[in-house]
């Protein structure tokens, strides 16, 4: 061959390449993203962490996983609706953090694995125990302390024989807590009223009925509606001066005068891991659930002076943070 004929044929050669290479891709099927659905009551700090654990095992939203998120802004048609749209949705795993959604999506599917960060999902029967769910149910509870916050307000109230219990009676943990904590005052001879909180504007009636009963202590139970609205139940105990014990750090710090439960940022991370172990092919019946590992006990001297309350120096040596 003639040395320009050569030239003229590794050329052409060359300038095929890039179209065979770029062609390469459309030639071959893509591989399919996996997709998980999170059903959620508000977009919240614990979902960031929940997306940051994801990372953590090496799942990144868009890049080699697909997020279908439902935020249900605590209705409970919404709730119902969006997690019908996640059962009809190709996911193949449903995030569900707390005790309602946990129920709204198994009343819908047996078959999609379900994970939770904070569910009590023995006690309302999502899971048959925590060392083997046998269901579709598994992750992780927060409920390991819950009994401790009434022993706290008697602690706290030492005096007192009237307390009250902020509840929605629709909400299968809050049935199971207060069956508990009326079995608890009949053993220590105080009164325990349940105050209903079915919506928000319960929420005001419900101060309105705890001080015409003289309610002298109030705990208030978890729930989206609690955690949404916050910022004014604390402001009506306040206002009412009723002292209250809350369940997460954030209601300390915001004015409410005593939280103890779980850290739920760790929860929401750590119900991560189990996700990727359902993509990567283990059985939701055959992964235990976790109990929360870390309780924490704030307590707002800021409001105990406001309400003319001294703190027993004993629980204020047990408290892992005091504001000031």
């Amino acid at each position: 061959m003639r040395r320009r004929d050569f030239i003229k044929a590794v050329a052409g050669s060359a300038a095929a390449w890039p179209l065979a290479v770029g062609a390469q891709p459309t030639d071959q099927p893509r591989k399919k993203m996996p997709r998980i659905g999170l059903l959620a009551s508000v977009h919240h700090e614990r979902i960031d962490a929940f997306e940051h654990g994801l990372r953590e095992h090496g799942y990144a939203q868009g890049q080699n996983i697909i997020i279908e998120h439902r935020f249900w802004n605590n209705d409970p048609k919404q709730l119902a609706k969006f997690a019908a749209d996640l059962v009809t949705l190709d996911v193949e795993v449903i995030v569900a953090p707390s005790t309602p959604e946990a129920l709204a999506v198994q009343a819908l599917t047996s078959t999609i694995p379900i994970v939770t960060a904070t569910a009590d999902a023995v006690g309302v029967g999502l899971a048959a125990s925590f060392a083997r769910p046998g269901g579709n149910v598994t992750g992780l509870t927060a409920v390991g302390g819950s009994s401790k916050n009434l022993g706290l307000l008697a602690e706290l109230l030492p005096r007192a024989s009237r307390f009250a219990v902020l509840l929605d009676p629709d909400n299968r943990y809050h049935a199971e807590l207060m069956a508990g904590f009326q079995k608890t005052a009949a053993e220590r001879h105080f009164e325990i009223l349940p105050v209903v909180k079915r919506s928000v504007e319960d929420i005001g009636r419900g101060f309105h009925t705890m001080a015409s009963k003289h309610v002298q202590g109030l705990l208030v139970l978890a729930d989206p509606i609690a955690r949404t609205n916050r910022r004014e139940i604390i402001e009506l105990a306040a206002q009412y001066r009723i002292p209250a014990v809350y369940y997460f750090r954030e209601e300390a710090v915001e004015g409410g005068l005593l939280a103890y439960g779980a850290d739920l940022i760790e929860l929401h991370r750590r119900a991560a891991a189990y996700v990727a172990k359902l993509l990567r092919g283990a059985k939701a019946a055959e992964l235990p659930i976790e109990q929360a590992e870390r309780f924490r006990l704030v307590i707002n001297l800021k409001t105990a002076n406001a309400l003319g309350l001294s703190i027993p120096t004993a629980l204020l040596a047990t408290a892992d943070e005091v504001i000031e």
